[in-house]
């Protein structure tokens, strides 16, 4: 059995319409030497629904802390906007975990890259995305907010 077959998401994650009106968490921007520059260079913004920034706010100190905080709850939705521009205002880029009970091989989460056209960029969104969410990264639930600043 191949590795892929152990990770297959059981559907796909949709495109998440109006992310631009989820909680905004996080702004940063990934300059060379950063090992993700190849992928997703510059400003990018994270954004999450009202479900995981509940939980968010609940455990981030945790998590900041080096504590283990507990895994986001069904129904959250992370989505990492990666920018053509400096301001913000050309998407080039936008990455979409979605926890949802269909897609319980990868953690739990769905995962999806699309580009600003909504088009899918992941072949295999369990092997192309979650392997790296979950491989050596100091990540929480696969999500990645060890640069979040208060």
């Amino acid at each position: 059995m191949s590795a892929y077959l152990l990770f297959a998401q059981d559907k796909q994650v949709p495109f998440p319409d109006n992310w631009e009106k989820l909680n905004l968490v996080e702004e940063g921007e990934i300059t060379k030497g950063n090992p993700l520059y190849a992928i997703v260079p510059g400003l990018h913004r994270t954004y999450l629904n009202d479900v995981a920034y509940e939980h968010f706010k609940k455990y981030i100190k945790d998590y900041k802390a080096g504590k283990e905080a507990p895994s986001f709850p069904e129904g959250s939705l992370i989505v990492f906007v990666n920018f053509e521009d400096k301001k913000g205002q050309k998407p080039r880029l936008i990455l979409v975990m979605r926890k949802d009970k269909g897609y319980n091989q990868a953690g739990g989460w769905g995962w999806e890259g699309f580009k600003a056209d909504r088009s899918r960029i992941a072949r295999e969104p369990d092997k192309d995305c979650a392997n790296c969410h979950y491989k050596g990264a100091k990540d929480w639930d696969g999500a990645f907010f060890t640069h979040y600043k208060e």
